[in-house]
């Protein structure tokens, strides 16, 4: 299992209720005192801190991104920044359950570069949910914690709701990335890469998430969808061992 790992997030919402400094703050003030009215996003957090007594969560909370690319490009640059082992984005939204978080670890302990998503229910305006990744018809699996990693094909993503990447995994799009110049992006003064920036192709608009993983993870990085314990979003529960 691995003891630390880089953790961000953004609470856009918040932030436009209580200004950046005071939601920033706030998220503090529920990590150190989690409740059922904590964020579903505070509430992974802290799971994820009570697996283990040495387990290290460098955190980076994210008030003022009104644009969704620039915030996971940001969130990428100072996990890889940062040095550690891994980087681990939770969306303010998502809530996973604790066998979740220790299965989520344990698959990013290892030296394969790995994204490991996880998925759940996307807010939709009819009554019928859907996924915000595809399940292969043709299962690729292996085993973890009661539950499995079920690979994707090269290109294939979803939603960054609750998602894992190890440190191969982020040297490896580094690496691909600094070839293109189209990725060089200038933020304050300090280069960075622009992963996230959403993509226009054939006449199809590609959101930053999609984009990020059609045509910035290499294919030498595998991808893979946790399935194990449940994933919440929106109050809408999903039982990843079902899946």
């Amino acid at each position: 299992m691995i003891k630390k790992a880089f953790v961000t997030s953004s609470v856009y919402a918040l932030a436009k209720k209580l200004g950046q400094k005071a939601a920033i703050q706030e998220v503090r003030r529920q990590l150190d005192s989690p409740s059922r009215e904590s964020l579903p996003m505070v509430r992974t957090i802290y799971k994820l801190s009570k697996i283990a007594p040495d387990i290290e969560l460098p955190l980076m909370i994210d008030g003022g991104a009104t644009y969704i690319g620039m915030a996971r490009s940001r969130a990428f640059h100072e996990a890889y920044k940062s040095g550690a082992p891994a980087w681990i984005a939770i969306d303010d939204d998502l809530e996973v359950t604790q066998d979740s978080c220790v299965a989520m670890l344990d698959a990013l302990d290892d030296v394969v570069p790995r994204i490991i998503l996880t998925p759940y229910y996307e807010r939709s305006d009819d009554d019928a949910p859907r996924l915000t990744c595809p399940i292969p018809l043709i299962r690729n699996e292996r085993r973890i914690a009661g539950g499995s990693l079920l690979a994707l094909p090269p290109s294939s993503g979803g939603g960054f709701g609750f998602v894992g990447m190890n440190r191969a995994a982020m040297l490896k799009i580094v690496t691909a990335a600094k070839q293109d110049k189209a990725f060089q992006w200038f933020d304050h003064g300090e280069e960075k890469l622009a992963l996230f920036y959403e993509r226009l192709e054939d006449g199809l608009w590609y959101g930053e998430d999609i984009s990020f993983f059609k045509w910035r993870v290499p294919p030498t990085v595998s991808v893979e969808l946790l399935l194990v314990g449940t994933s919440i979003h929106g109050g809408v529960a999903l039982n990843l061992f079902s899946l």
